[in-house]
């Protein structure tokens, strides 16, 4: 099970957890020194449809980028392509008139679905799907964790995972990433 650190941007600025203080980009790559991808959760592009390309140019020097920023139109991909994200999450509520075949002929970049697990009614033509489910929510809800399980043999599933004592529930079942708060990535990758 891959183990992804999960990264915020906001006005710029780089947060190494969702309500933590902005880090510099020195002391950012101090942490991210033996590191080869990250998950990018940029606020501005999802909010607002402001993603921070610029930050992407500057960190794809460095890592390889997996970046969610909710692209709206074909435009954004191949801005976010350019701009260095190798990866990229589509959500479909943002953008329910944007195709995966369509994005394939633009990009080989790896194109994951975003999905909250509220329908059943996926198409599995992405790379994978990425969750921010919790495990309470999968694990109470008889209906739910089958189709998760089953979606586990269709594709790959990411899913954000902030606390380190669900990670033997998650890779028992399957999954094959958890996106993890960079400050805690060390703690996942050690177990304790």
């Amino acid at each position: 099970m891959d183990l992804i650190p999960l990264i915020y941007i906001k006005k710029r600025k780089i947060r190494i957890g969702k309500k933590s203080d902005p880090i510099k980009l020195k002391d950012f790559l101090k942490l991210t020194e033996d590191k080869k991808k990250i998950y990018i959760y940029d606020i501005d592009g999802l909010e607002k449809d402001k993603p921070n390309l610029c930050t992407y140019q500057r960190l794809s020097s460095f890592l390889d980028l997996w970046v969610d920023n909710g692209p709206r139109n074909l435009g954004d991909i191949v801005d976010s392509t350019m701009a260095g994200a190798t990866d990229i999450t589509l959500r479909k509520k943002l953008s329910p008139n944007l195709y995966i075949s369509d994005i394939r002929e633009l990009t080989e970049n790896k194109i994951y679905e975003y999905d909250e697990l509220d329908n059943t009614n996926l198409v599995f033509d992405f790379d994978g799907i990425v969750t921010f489910n919790e495990k309470g929510n999968i694990e109470s809800d008889f209906k739910l964790k089958e189709f998760f399980k089953n979606m586990i043999k269709k594709t790959k599933v990411y899913l954000y995972e902030p606390n380190l004592k669900n990670q033997i529930f998650w890779r028992n079942l399957g999954v094959s990433g958890l996106l993890v708060d960079l400050d805690k990535i060390k703690e996942f990758k050690n177990g304790k």
